[in-house]
């Protein structure tokens, strides 16, 4: 009886340690996503970027104004994506200001566009993190990334990235059927290669992927991907890969510690808000536009963190359809926002959905 009672201890605690970081909510990460524009057309994109797209993008000094609000009022990790950054040509002018203001930052990239003298700049500018896309061998990385050389690419950006002093060298790999037998090769060109930090992330039907249901894991696959993770996970970590499993979803407690290094716990709106290219201020960068939260062009971003973000800080309306019959409610409070509709009363995906009847406790 021991086990339970601790692991039901174990998320009281932890429920109430997110019950105060919500009522806190310290603005931990901040995501600049400075164009939607990409050298890349890959099939999943969940922000359907294009090589000219109809987004407005913000100034260089705009930017520049954003640092110089942020810094005056909070000291958050600011987290550069896109689209893909790299197409930014005042990408120097732009981390150079972040290092000028002591902010620290890091890049998410496909890779393609990395070449050893634009690392140099990047690392001279203060880069402390870097995340790299990679989602297979050749052939399937290629296939949902659409572009020859986007393998090779990728490699020569990890191989930079891994003999580089950056402090945090990530990868992320998004796991859907074709590639889901081949993760060993992966783990085994990022080890080649020096990268310290592996997250599997599922694909979600959003953007491009919502086009392509061949892309999209079932449940049984879904489960498949989890188990493999907490087989191998102990064995990457002895030879210097930390293996993780991505921040969606809720998995009971003694699973989630054995693929994850912080238990579930969706942060968007409560640690966690993005800019947009055209300055919509949302929680993460992936939540659709039913959670943006205004514009900086004519709000002021301190208001928006602290007076909006209903949703995202209230979860109760997503107490409805399955997750209103679920025992693990006041865990999960619905999964992650970056699969909800406002509009539809369940989650895109649960790890328990399907099972949740047969579970009439929590740990």
């Amino acid at each position: 009886m021991r086990l339970p009672l601790a692991g039901g201890f174990r998320n009281r605690i932890y429920r109430t340690y997110k019950e105060l970081e919500t009522r806190e909510h310290r603005l931990l990460y901040l995501f600049f996503e400075l164009t939607r524009r990409c050298n890349l057309a890959c099939l999943h994109c969940g922000s359907d970027c294009e090589r000219a797209p109809s987004m407005r993008e913000m100034t260089l000094e705009t930017w520049i104004s954003i640092m110089d609000y942020v810094k005056a009022r909070w000291d958050p990790f600011i987290v550069i994506t896109g689209g893909e950054p790299l197409v930014r040509k005042d990408l120097g002018e732009i981390t150079a200001a972040l290092k000028e203001r002591g902010l620290r930052w890091g890049m998410v990239t496909n890779g393609f566009a990395l070449d050893a003298a634009r690392f140099s700049m990047l690392e001279a500018n203060g880069l402390s993190s870097m995340t790299i896309s990679l989602d297979g061998d050749r052939d399937r990385h290629t296939y949902i990334r659409r572009h020859p050389l986007s393998f090779d690419r990728a490699l020569e950006a990890l191989s930079l990235l891994g003999a580089s002093g950056v402090e945090h060298k990530d990868t992320v790999s998004c796991v859907y059927p074709a590639n889901l037998d081949r993760l060993e090769s992966i783990a085994s060109l990022l080890i080649e290669r020096g990268i310290t930090s592996w997250r599997l992330f599922r694909i979600f039907p959003r953007g491009g992927a919502a086009r392509h249901p061949e892309l999209i894991l079932d449940f049984a696959q879904s489960t498949k991907l989890i188990q493999w993770i907490a087989d191998n996970r102990k064995g990457f970590r002895q030879r210097g890969l930390d293996l993780s499993f991505s921040c969606e979803g809720y998995l009971p407690f003694t699973l989630d510690r054995k693929v994850r290094s912080e238990p579930f716990f969706c942060r968007a709106g409560i640690n966690i808000a993005s800019i947009l290219s055209d300055g919509t201020v949302t929680g993460c960068n992936n939540n659709g536009p039913a959670f943006h939260q205004g514009n900086i062009s004519d709000a002021d971003l301190e208001a928006l963190w602290e007076k909006g973000f209903g949703a995202y800080r209230d979860r109760s309306w997503m107490h409805c359809g399955a997750c209103a019959e679920c025992a693990h409610w006041k865990d999960c409070l619905g999964g992650s926002i970056h699969l909800r509709d406002p509009c539809r009363p369940d989650t895109d995906f649960c790890y328990l959905k399907d099972v949740c009847t047969a579970v009439s406790k929590p740990e």
